[in-house]
């Protein structure tokens, strides 16, 4: 039976880059094997995940408070926005249940001709606020002096879905 190296060396790799697949082929392992250790040491490849926190992190530094206090990372309204950009971005990893929620979100924001910002000030920091035309098709306010993302399927992701152009969806 093959030996994997140390958590620190597997963590190591993993950061660098390389698949499971590579990473067992170095050291002789299957890749289910590297994949079990990655998951013990919380190392998970979600990379939709990561492109939508990333794309999130560029506009909103969202309050986060480690020691008990408020904190406004896991409210509802970006909760939901987190899976809907997934559920647009083509992650297939999303439960009933999300697609349900995500999608009641996006109705909502439809029918109250409404988008998602964020407001440190307010208790909370969610809010859904009036549609302005600046908005466009976008579920969220993107702040005017940040220049949208580049990639066109992000862009994309942050719009309302195509059937509730003319009116309000199911």
């Amino acid at each position: 039976m093959a030996k994997l190296p140390s958590d620190a060396v597997l963590a190591k790799l993993y950061h660098l880059g390389l698949s499971d697949a590579e990473i067992a082929q170095q050291y002789g392992a299957r890749p289910g094997s590297v994949n079990s250790r990655l998951v013990l040491l919380n190392l998970r490849r979600r990379p939709v995940h990561a492109r939508v926190n990333a794309l999130l992190a560029t506009i909103w530094d969202v309050k986060v408070d480690r020691d008990g206090g408020e904190t406004h990372h896991n409210a509802y309204p970006i909760r939901y926005l987190k899976v809907y950009l997934r559920l647009r971005l083509g992650d297939e990893t999303i439960s009933a249940t999300e697609r349900m929620k995500a999608g009641r979100l996006i109705r909502r924001l439809v029918r109250e001709n409404k988008v998602i910002h964020y407001n440190t000030e307010k208790e909370g920091g969610w809010e859904y606020v009036p549609r302005l035309p600046s908005d466009g098709r976008r579920v969220l306010r993107w702040p005017e002096n940040q220049a949208l993302p580049d990639q066109v399927d992000l862009q994309r992701a942050m719009e309302l879905p195509e059937e509730t152009q003319g009116g309000p969806a199911a």
